[in-house]
């Protein structure tokens, strides 16, 4: 059983408390999921077609990644496409990613400074992940602590791809999913 104690928006996303009865092994595998298992989207290609600023290709694709992108992937090959081209003297932000399907969960993100005759012209992929493949698709941080013996307060801090409750029904879905093909395999032995 879960009883929510308290949600709210937070600089990067929300807090949610939440308590759970349930074993303390259960707790556990919910919150390894919500971490590492849940899917979100990231930039993962980068095509950089022209980069004359002071910050190499490599960095600069790496910073693209770890921008959050808004969204709940519905099939595993989803694709969201941004460009951005921008010209200097400014500060690149976020918000100059340009998308037709997607967005950015953050505005104001600084990617990069652009001097005077500085220029980028770039276009990249987001595509689904999970945090156990790499960070850049980690939807949340999620900790607990045991009240008694069957009892855990759960705190999530989203990282604003998702709403909290979005990812623990996700995470609740995987542990499903998982449970149900353990017995499967159980069966045809």
């Amino acid at each position: 059983m879960i009883t929510i104690k308290e949600k709210k928006k937070t600089r990067i996303g929300e807090n949610f408390i939440f308590s759970l009865k349930a074993p303390i092994s259960f707790s556990n595998a919910i919150r390894r999921i919500m971490i590492s298992e849940v899917p979100t989207y990231a930039i993962e290609d980068v095509y950089i077609y022209e980069n004359s600023s002071s910050m190499d290709d490599e960095i600069l694709a790496h910073r693209l990644g770890l921008v959050p992108i808004k969204g709940k992937p519905l099939l595993e090959n989803e694709v969201i496409k941004f460009t951005l081209e921008k010209e200097g003297p400014c500060v690149v932000y976020s918000s100059d990613l340009k998308s037709d399907n997607g967005e950015v969960a953050f505005k104001n993100i600084p990617i990069v400074k652009l001097g005077k005759g500085q220029k980028i012209q770039i276009e990249c992929d987001a595509v689904p992940g999970i945090g156990k493949i790499h960070a850049k698709w980690q939807p949340c941080n999620a900790v607990y602590k045991q009240l008694s013996e069957d009892e855990v307060e759960f705190l999530v801090e989203t990282f604003g791809q998702m709403e909290a409750e979005e990812i623990l029904e996700e995470a609740v879905k995987i542990l499903k999913n998982k449970a149900e093909s353990f017995l499967k395999q159980l069966e045809q032995i």
